[in-house]
């Protein structure tokens, strides 16, 4: 029995883990810029603790919070931004894969900057600066 536990728990150790892949981004700045980013994360992290996000970008839905998953997204794009508000509060437009277009607002947490790599190295751009992301297939 001791044996076997032992077989038992050096296969588990051999079985291949499958981390998350992040994924590959255009994004278009407030400047009129397209950027191929691969490997993009978004960085929600604060003071104290690391919060960092591969799978998707977080997004409110009226007074609730969703986290719309890159491959459910064909697009999303800023379609206003109310300064009126502090912090601004910018109004999003997102057509999911299924051609459903809905209405939200980006989620305010943290640093927010959308990290990556492009040609020529290592990428960031803050949330508020991103108009237009569409994941690369």
């Amino acid at each position: 029995m001791f044996r076997r536990a032992h077989v038992l728990a050096f296969l588990i150790l051999l079985l291949p883990t499958t981390h998350a892949v992040a994924a590959d981004l255009k994004i278009t700045d407030s400047r009129g810029t397209e950027v191929v980013l691969t490997a993009a994360s978004i960085d929600y992290s604060g003071f104290m603790a690391s919060d960092k996000e591969t799978q998707g970008i977080r997004v409110l839905q009226g007074d609730g919070r969703v986290m719309v998953k890159w491959t459910d997204l064909e697009s999303l794009k800023v379609v206003r931004k109310d300064d009126s508000e502090r912090p601004p509060r910018i109004e999003i437009e997102i057509l999911l894969r299924n051609g459903k277009k809905v209405p939200a607002t980006l989620f305010r947490q943290g640093h927010m900057k959308l990290l990556g790599k492009t040609d020529l190295g290592d990428y960031s751009i803050d949330l508020d600066k991103v108009r237009t992301i569409v994941p690369v297939r």
